[in-house]
């Protein structure tokens, strides 16, 4: 008889704690399925060391619009986050890293001394996106006091097509 007892408690409270958790469970699902997305790693941040100010200088229209911000002549933002990185004599600027990983412009080149040079060309599949660049470069200089002067060439749409515009920076060192 006691087997029995014992038997009927087990049982028992095996269908109680399962049909208690039911609604636990499908209530942790569903909050799994709607929260929100994970922030960014550490590692996926382009934490900015530098800001500037821009002022476009020249636009040469082809049948390809430009988009984003400066894209008309005397067009000025102040302000705008750079990830500059040297090592040795190579350097990766990442402008507007606010707006990383889509609309920022992550140019890789080279340092001489104080001046640098730099790229960034798009994938093949640029003209597959409303704005995105075909292809940018930078030139400029660095100075003793933290600072520095560049001058960027900005360039949309197939080659026949393409429009460009040129803006002048001033940075500083955050």
């Amino acid at each position: 008889m006691r087997t029995r007892a014992v038997g009927f408690v087990v049982l028992s409270s095996s269908f109680f704690i399962c049909g208690c958790t039911q609604p636990t469970d499908t209530a942790i699902v569903s909050a799994e399925s709607t929260a929100t997305p994970q922030p960014r790693t550490p590692e996926s941040v382009q934490t900015p060391n530098w800001k500037a100010d821009a002022t476009v200088n020249a636009v040469a229209r082809g049948s390809t619009t430009p988009c984003g911000w400066g894209t008309s002549v005397g067009d000025t933002r102040n302000g705008v986050q750079w990830r500059i990185t040297v090592t040795a004599d190579q350097i990766s600027l990442d402008e507007d890293t606010p707006n990383w990983p889509t609309d920022d412009l992550p140019y890789s080149g080279h340092l001489a001394g104080t001046q640098f040079t730099a790229t960034y060309k798009s994938d093949s599949n640029y003209a597959a996106f409303v704005c995105q660049f075909r292809e940018a470069s930078i030139s400029g200089t660095f100075t003793s006091d933290s600072t520095f002067v560049a001058d960027e060439t900005l360039i949309w749409g197939a080659p026949a097509l393409e429009t460009s515009v040129k803006r002048h920076w001033s940075g500083s060192r955050l």
